[in-house]
């Protein structure tokens, strides 16, 4: 089976790409920098024996990127799934940010998923299982000083995807969102957590056993449910002097 990765070249992308790789599934690799995902794509080919191909995009700004997927993903016999763990934080984003940086942080996490999703739902739906898997934040659970525009982007999406897997209900086709918690990337460097972070490759491990279920929202790691449960209902009188 083959799967687009959208945001493939680092962090929870690039365990991604490697855990269905090495499950034996070829790959659509879809990030930027054309120098690292063209490395990366024939990487994954020669140690997983798959066809990795690869697309350089900026998938926030190349409103064409969705058709150049479904373009090199036609050439491997179509799609069976899209996953988008393609994401971008900004330490200056709070509410004095500035309008430029507002508006490319919504669209990295936000606009390039919906552009991207759209494009290539038609291609999904003519697959006898198919899957799209996003991935969400505990940032966005409710409002702060900090992440201001990126916990926005993030309630959107999950917005988003509710969205679409009540438009797959009746389809073979699967929609999946994983809420993530503080994962163990370049995103999180030498940041100090009160929880301890997320493995990237388990994760990989995770995505791969709930392929083809109805799993609708998977929290990771798994103790933040617990947390995105509770923070909604802690009261304003409370949470305003929150300092985070």
């Amino acid at each position: 089976m083959t799967y687009a990765i959208v945001g493939a070249s680092a962090g929870v992308g690039r365990a991604l790409a490697t855990r269905f790789a090495a499950a034996g599934h070829d790959v659509v690799l879809v990030a930027s920098d054309e120098r690292d995902v063209r490395a990366t794509a024939a990487d994954l080919a020669i140690r997983h024996g798959v066809r990795a191909r690869w697309v350089a995009a900026d998938a926030a700004a190349d409103r064409r990127c969705g058709e150049r997927i479904a373009e090199v993903a036609r050439e491997m016999g179509g799609l069976d799934g899209v996953l988008f763990p393609i994401g971008a934080v900004s330490p200056a984003d709070d509410v004095s940010h500035d309008v430029d940086r507002a508006a490319r942080l919504l669209d990295v996490n936000f606009g390039a998923v919906l552009a991207i999703a759209t494009r290539l739902l038609p291609e999904l739906l003519i697959r006898p299982r198919a899957a799209i898997v996003g991935f969400g934040s505990v940032a966005a659970v409710r409002g702060r000083r900090r992440n201001v525009a990126y916990a926005a982007a993030k309630r959107a999406l999950a917005s988003l995807f509710e969205s679409l897997r009540h438009a797959c209900a009746d389809t073979g086709v699967t929609v999946q969102f994983y809420v993530l918690g503080y994962m163990d990337t370049e995103m999180a460097a030498g940041i100090r957590t009160p929880l301890p972070k997320g493995d990237p490759a388990a994760l990989g491990d995770l995505v791969l056993r709930n392929l083809g279920r109805d799993v609708s929202v998977v929290y990771y790691p798994r103790f933040w449910r617990a947390v995105c449960l509770l923070v909604p209902v802690v009261p304003w009188s409370v949470f305003k002097r929150l300092r985070f």
